[in-house]
């Protein structure tokens, strides 16, 4: 008798715990798990993975392209099931901030295009982009014979996520072509790079190590 009052405590706790949603997460995955139920579960390991987006860190100090990136993060975890606290006045605020953006270079007109600067610094020896007189990013390499060493890109606080990164390797790679040098790419600057501009690869065929 005392065996059957244990089972079926058991079986009543078992049915509680599998109708409410709010413990799901005590219990182990399924060993028959559905389709439907594996996309369920990849939809809120991403939204969880996408809450560093509700931070409530200041949308001014980002830039646009972080803005969008921000905005199409935060969609997605509103697109699910159950999105987390706050999804909603975090997307608004980043659609708002994209909108005042837009408002405000509309209001400017037309921006007359940065003026860029490219040199090869050979006291340093890095190759240097300068955007308006300010030093954006640069480039540093050595020297192997006939063989450029790309070695570190940095992009200066103020010219990230801008672009400048693509037009610094355009520069170099132009500049590398024209005194006929190769090139080793050995960061991730000049890797990136090349494999978004299968172009220039021909440059970099014959590098060593």
């Amino acid at each position: 008798m005392t065996e059957l009052m244990h089972t079926a405590n058991t079986d009543s706790s078992m049915t509680a715990a599998t109708v409410s949603r709010s413990n799901v997460v005590s219990f182990a995955r399924p060993a028959h798990q559905t389709p439907a139920d594996s996309r369920t579960t990849g939809l809120q390991s991403d939204t969880h993975r996408g809450e560093d987006h509700l931070s409530t860190e200041d949308l001014t100090t980002a830039s646009t392209r972080q803005l969008r990136i921000m905005a199409n993060q935060v969609y997605r975890m509103l697109d699910t099931d159950y999105p987390p606290p706050g999804a909603v006045e975090r997307y608004q605020s980043v659609v708002d901030e994209l909108g005042y953006r837009a408002r405000q270079a509309m209001e400017r007109g037309p921006v007359a295009p940065p003026r860029e600067t490219f040199r090869d610094n050979l006291l340093y020896r890095r190759f240097e982009l300068f955007v308006d007189g300010r030093l954006a990013a640069y480039l540093k390499y050595s020297m192997n014979g006939g063989q450029v060493n790309l070695l570190d890109g940095v992009e200066q606080t103020g010219f990230r996520d801008q672009g400048f990164d693509t037009t610094l390797m355009r520069h170099v790679m132009l500049n590398v072509h024209k005194r006929r040098l190769n090139v080793a790419p050995q960061c991730p600057m000049a890797f990136s790079f090349l494999a978004d501009h299968p172009e220039f690869r021909l440059l970099a065929t014959r590098s060593r190590a």
